[in-house]
């Protein structure tokens, strides 16, 4: 009747009451027993004793209801616990510690994705990404899986289990080291063109090969330079190795020709492949990373760029040496494909040096160069290295160290200086979208720009005019030893920056433009004197219009460089060499002729003593210290200046200065007097006082050849008196200068008019004139005494 509890528990109080030991059957399983002898059987005994004695101390116990027994462990805990179940414990264990302790440590969002990414990750497919990271990650926990490496067992390790190790070991170190070898020897290519200057001589293997199948002579290596130019051309990361060939030629080629052919398309092919960046060499922490094929490909390809030029470079340089004329325009389109790439200063540099060259075509060639390269400057970088070279060669000339003094084209360079890019900058800035965008997005988008900010922006305008006006102010207390067109440019620059200095500069300046316009005009110096002239009054009809300064000599000075132009108003380009000047026209499908009004403004402003006596009049009327608080007598002398200089210059400039000395007649009708033959009286002589009028100056215009002069002379005083009569009916334009930017169209177009020799023309009454014998022509000095009837002795 008791519940012994197992069925072994059972079969032993079954064999201790039929007084025999009996033992479960191997054969026929634990339900069968059989009886057991000797010692056996004496063990079986004693256990069944013990468990019936337990068994009735329980039932003894259980009659008292509430023994403190009952709730006691009365497990055997001698009992054998295996290895599986030692196992799973300390699985258990472990897995309760570590959920532990990573409740304690916090954990952000980025480490918990990673973690929730490694629990979900699927197995990797077949064919898969080999770099890619979860792909890596399966392909490990496969491998680990299948070799069944259990880490954490504390049981010994078999010798199959430790072999199956070892295999896995030693390829892992395998695959290990083949992607070592594999990285170090496409970095080794890599870097292989940078490990220095190359070597006199040293040339590349496919180079090497080309050579020696050319034919040695000029004709066969000129035909070795066009084929690798195209090569090169056609496939730069693959050819790039080519350009040995370039140099090779360029020193050892057969005639002078070639080596000059072998330079000029290296530049030439260079031009095109220069990033538009400076490529930085790999440090050694980089060179340990492990890159994509791709960024290898990229790198070798830039690090082959560097390398090349650093032999293109010094080869240009000595060659500019030997012979400036035929390697300037080389020097000039390197400069302005190259000015944001490596050596930017030392090719600069170079690039300024032979733009002071005294050879004419040099300087003019690689200061073209250098113009356009500054105009397309963003950065202002490129634009502040010329200004300090410039001022370098300044400074030296002043010294009387270089070869000779400044040239004009290097201060026609700075005015081309793109200053005031900051102010668009700040527009662009202000109409974006991201106004409200908070500090870490915008210096994203700043460091993503093309283009830098306008607080970037404004502090290179700060250093660039600090520079440039250090160069303008050397030239200007140092003018006797330099050129007037020099002085002129300087004072031109002044003029259009000025008004960005602080006060105390704008005194020094002013005092410094007194004393070279009284120099100029003394000097009888008109382009030094009215530039002079014009820079002041600029920079007083600006922010210091306030400014207490004595400006009482600028009437009177303005009026005697009037007097001293004359002889430059033949032309519009006064200054300039050529006729029409180099840049402003040009002939397009050979009929058209198109100008830039860019380059015709530039020419306009720095090669035009026509159009600066116009820009100096406007100014002075606008500047309440030159005539715009002047009195009568002030305004007559200048009025009767004009007319004089309108009376002698060319037909075509003194109309534009008719028309501005006709509106300045017009609108100060109290001097109309001067429109009358006996004049007007204005105490200009003091106590032997004289009468100003300009009557007797329309008389020769009158008389003019030009139709409009004569149109102009013949009807100007009646015009200026009525008070309904326009002057824009007697002019042929509306205002002066635009009058002037016409001269060489309407040369031109004069040629449309004119009959050719062997065509007939019409005459004005509507007949047909046959021309017979040519319109035009040319005879020798013998054949013009001979038709006029002279001898040799006449003369």
């Amino acid at each position: 009747g008791l519940d012994l509890g197992s069925e072994a528990h059972g079969a032993r109080h079954l064999a201790h009451i039929c007084g025999t030991a009996a033992r479960p059957c191997p054969r026929r399983g634990s339900r069968f027993w059989e009886p057991a002898s000797g010692a056996a059987a004496a063990a079986a005994a004693s256990a069944a004793t013990a468990t019936v004695a337990a068994a009735r101390m329980v039932k003894a116990l259980s009659a008292n209801r509430g023994g403190f027994l009952l709730s006691a462990n009365l497990e055997a805990t001698h009992e054998r616990v295996g290895r599986r179940k030692r196992q799973r414990e300390k699985a258990n264990q472990r897995a309760q510690q570590v959920e532990l302790e990573a409740e304690k440590r916090p954990r952000t969002q980025n480490q918990w994705l990673e973690a929730e990414r490694k629990k979900t990750q699927l197995p990797a497919a077949a064919g898969g990404r080999a770099d890619d990271k979860w792909s890596a990650d399966a392909k490990d926990t496969k491998s680990s899986k299948a070799s069944k490496l259990d880490l954490d067992d504390d049981g010994p390790i078999g010798r199959k289990k430790a072999k199956r190790m070892a295999v896995l070991e030693k390829k892992k170190a395998q695959q290990a080291s083949k992607k070592a070898l594999k990285d170090k020897k496409a970095h080794n290519e890599a870097v292989e063109a940078v490990k220095g200057k190359a070597k006199a001589g040293e040339l590349a293997q496919a180079a090497s090969d080309l050579l020696k199948r050319c034919r040695r002579d000029p004709t066969g290596e000129q035909r070795l330079i066009a084929l690798v130019a195209e090569r090169v051309a056609g496939e730069p990361e693959k050819e790039l190795e080519l350009f040995d060939i370039f140099f090779e030629l360029h020193a050892t080629g057969s005639d002078l020709r070639t080596k000059q052919l072998a330079l000029l398309s290296a530049v030439a092919i260079f031009k095109d492949l220069v990033p538009g960046y400076k490529i930085r060499e790999p440090t050694e922490q980089e060179k340990a990373a492990a890159r994509s094929k791709a960024v290898l490909a990229v790198e070798k390809h830039e690090l082959g760029l560097l390398q090349t030029y650093r032999r293109l470079l010094p080869a240009l340089e000595a060659a500019m040496k030997r012979d400036a004329g035929t390697f300037a325009y080389a020097l000039a389109a390197l400069v302005k494909a190259a000015s944001d790439f490596n050596y930017r200063q030392r090719l600069i540099g170079t690039a300024v040096k032979y733009a002071n060259n005294p050879d004419e075509t040099v300087r003019r060639a690689v200061s073209e160069g250098v113009q356009e390269m500054v105009e397309a400057d963003r950065r202002l970088e490129s634009s502040k290295e010329v200004v300090l070279a410039v001022g370098h060669i300044a400074q030296g000339a002043a010294a009387g160290r270089g070869a000779g003094s400044l040239q004009v084209e290097l201060l026609q360079i700075l005015l081309r200086l793109q200053v005031g890019r900051s102010e668009d900058a700040a527009l662009q800035e202000a109409a974006a979208d991201y106004q409200g965008a908070d500090e870490d997005v915008k210096r994203g988008l700043a460091e993503a720009s093309i283009s830098q900010g306008s607080e970037q922006l404004r502090k290179a305008e700060a250093e660039l005019l600090y520079e440039v006006f250090c160069v303008y102010l050397r030239i200007l207390r140092q003018r006797h030893i330099h050129s007037r067109e020099l002085v002129a440019s300087a004072l031109v620059g002044l003029a259009r920056w000025g008004q960005q200095v602080n006060l105390e500069l704008l005194l020094e300046i002013l005092t410094e433009l007194r004393q070279s316009v009284q120099d100029a005009i003394n000097q009888t110096d008109e382009l030094v004197a009215l530039q002079g002239l014009n820079c002041a009054l600029v920079l007083l009809s600006g922010p210091s219009q306030a400014l207490l300064t004595d400006a009482t000599w600028l009437p009177d000075a303005l009026t005697r460089a009037l007097a001293l132009a004359l002889p430059s108003l033949h032309a519009t380009h006064s200054e300039s060499a050529a006729w029409p000047p180099r840049g402003c026209y040009e002939l397009a499908d050979g009929k058209h002729v198109r100008a830039s009004r860019k380059e015709l403004a530039h020419t306009l402003e720095a090669e035009s003593v026509p159009c600066l006596v116009l820009r100096v009049l406007d100014n002075a009327m606008r500047c309440p210290h030159g005539f715009g608080r002047a009195s009568d007598a002030a305004l007559a002398s200048l009025l009767e200046t004009l007319f004089l200089l309108a009376m002698g210059a060319d037909s075509h400039v003194g109309l534009a200065l008719l028309r501005e000395a006709s509106v300045l007649l017009k609108k100060h009708r109290r001097l109309h007097t001067l429109l009358d033959a006996e004049g007007g009286l204005f105490g200009l002589g003091g106590v032997t006082d004289r009468a100003v009028t300009i009557a007797w100056h329309l008389q020769p215009l009158a008389c003019s050849l030009s139709p409009a002069p004569a149109r102009v002379g013949k009807g100007l005083a009646e015009t200026l008196r009525s008070r309904r009569a326009l002057l824009s009916d007697l002019f042929p334009s509306r205002e002066g200068r635009p009058w002037l930017e016409w001269e060489f169209p309407q040369h031109l177009a004069a040629l449309s008019e004119v009959p050719t020799p062997d065509k007939a023309s019409k005459a004005p009454n509507g007949a047909w004139l046959r021309a017979s014998k040519p319109a035009a022509f040319v005879l020798s000095d013998a054949e013009l005494r001979t038709r006029l009837g002279m001898s040799n002795m006449d003369v």
